[in-house]
Parts: structure tokens; sequence; C-alpha cells
């Protein structure tokens, strides 16, 4: 039997709630919408789906590298032909930005004599004005000016001069402090906590994890072989598809798994604890992924 009739026969929607795959990526892969998959996750759930059911996908995966090596020759000629045009465009690209630099060029260095010539105009100018007043009259209005000093004003300086000799020989008065006054501290803050975030799913073998941030609820997925990292400073939920791999925390031994078992992980103020499914399902408010 055909490996996609087989899963067709199961149903797409259960085949979709037991491997956690997108029912919608499932559709496309039943379709055979070669361009719209993804190699190396499509790959991985070919195995999950393997894993779970029992069924060998070998032809419709044949299928689907034969596409991925026939459209990659086709892109690589593409690429040959539109090599020559997108040199050329670049080429008058640079032509146009070195016309640019000149043309900001001239325009700083006439704007530079302009403020010269303006600053050097207005400089002359009052070295003129200064040299036109004469000696003779600046003699003369300090002359008036002292004349319209009167002898009561006179007075009135000799008044002021008195009282303020009168305030420094006057007695210094102090100041007690009582004996029982309480003086007051600002309170102390204490330290705010740590969170760590130095955290980590180390796989041995290709694994598929899924993150839900329990604030917007967006989802994260990855299939890889190396090691994924995980943010301790938010909540979250975790749920990968298998348990061959290493827990590294920053601070604490390495945490090891049943490698048979999907793995339910629950983040929150930096701690990271296992739990089961009907708990991330409650958390995740009722939904398995």
């Amino acid at each position: 039997m055909d490996s996609i009739k087989a899963l067709e026969k199961i149903g797409l929607r259960e085949v979709s709630r037991k491997t956690y795959i997108e029912l919608s990526y499932l559709k496309l892969m039943a379709d055979r919408d070669f361009a719209k998959l993804h190699r190396i996750k499509t790959l991985g759930f070919v195995k999950i789906i393997k894993r779970e059911y029992g069924i060998d996908m070998s032809d419709w995966v044949a299928e689907f590298e034969a596409y991925l090596h026939e459209n990659e020759k086709k892109a690589q000629e593409n690429r040959e032909d539109a090599a020559l045009p997108v040199e050329q465009w670049y080429k008058k690209l640079n032509l146009y930005i070195n016309q640019q630099k000149k043309i900001y060029a001239i325009i700083g260095i006439l704007f530079l004599v302009i403020i010269t010539a303006v600053f050097y105009a207005l400089l002359k100018t009052r070295v003129t004005y200064a040299a036109d007043t004469s000696v003779n009259s600046i003699y003369e209005n300090i002359t008036v000016a002292a004349a319209n000093v009167t002898e009561s004003e006179s007075e009135n300086i000799t008044a002021d001069n008195q009282t303020a000799s009168d305030n420094l020989t006057a007695p210094i008065k102090t100041v007690q402090i009582e004996q029982n006054q309480t003086i007051e501290t600002p309170a102390v803050t204490p330290p705010k906590r740590t969170i760590r975030t130095a955290a980590s799913i180390s796989p041995n073998i290709e694994i598929w994890v899924g993150v839900i941030d329990l604030t917007t609820f967006s989802r994260s997925a990855y299939l890889q072989g190396w090691d994924i990292k995980l943010d301790t400073s938010k909540e979250q939920l975790v749920i990968t598809g298998h348990g061959d791999f290493r827990l590294k925390m920053e601070g604490e031994p390495i945490r090891y798994f049943n490698p048979q078992n999907m793995i339910y992980l629950h983040i929150k103020d930096g701690v990271i604890t296992q739990i089961n499914e009907e708990e991330f399902v409650r958390l995740n408010r009722g939904k398995n992924w």
C-alpha cells in the first residue's frame, strides 16, 4: 500500500494528534506539494511517522529527493543567467554613489567659503567702528557720569557701610539640637533575585522540540541534532519528541531522561520542572501542542 494512502487511512488529524506534526503540514505531504516543504524538517517528520506507525515512506522520500535535485539544477541555471545583469547593476550603483559623494563634497566646500566670507566682513566692520570712536569723547562721558553723584547718595553709601559694620559685630546665636531627636535612615532595598538563563537541551540523536511562551502563547519548533538553547527568564512549556537528551543548566547537575518517552517541561522563575501530559495540556489552555 502507498505510504500516503496508509496515512490517510489512519486519518491525518489522528496522525497530527499523536505525533504533534501540524495538520496543515501533513496535508502538504499528502498532496505532494514539495515546493512548500522544508527538507530537514520533512525528513524528521518521516522518521517520527515510521517510529509511531511503522509505515515505510521510502517511496515518497525518493520522489521528494528527486524533486529537490531537479529544482536545484534549475535554480543554479537561473543564478548563472542572472549573474551578468546583477554585476552591471552593481557597477552602475557604485558609479552613482561616487557621483553623489563628489556633489556633497563640492557643496560642503562652498558652504565653508561662504561662512568664512561672512565672518571676515563682520569682523572688518567691528574694527572700523572702534577706530572711529575718539578718545576725547570717551573721557567726556566719564567726567559727566562722575559729576552726577550727589551728596545724598554719598550719605546713603555711608549709612549702608555703617549697617554692614553693625551686622559684623552682632552676637552669634547658636542652635542646640535636642538630645532625644530621632534621625531617620532610608530603608535598605533588598537585592533583586538573579534568575539563571543559561540552559540547553543537548540531544544524543536528532530531536524535535516545541516551545510555548505562556505570556503570549506563541510557539517555536526545532528539529536538529545539536544544542537547543532555552530562555529560563520567561515562563514557558517545552515538549520533546523523545527523551534521549541531556538537560544542562548552569550551576546544576546534568539531568537525563527515558529515551523512549516524550518529555514535558515547565520553566518558571528560572527553574525547570518535569511535568506530565495532563499538566502540560492544562497549562496550554487544553491543547496538546
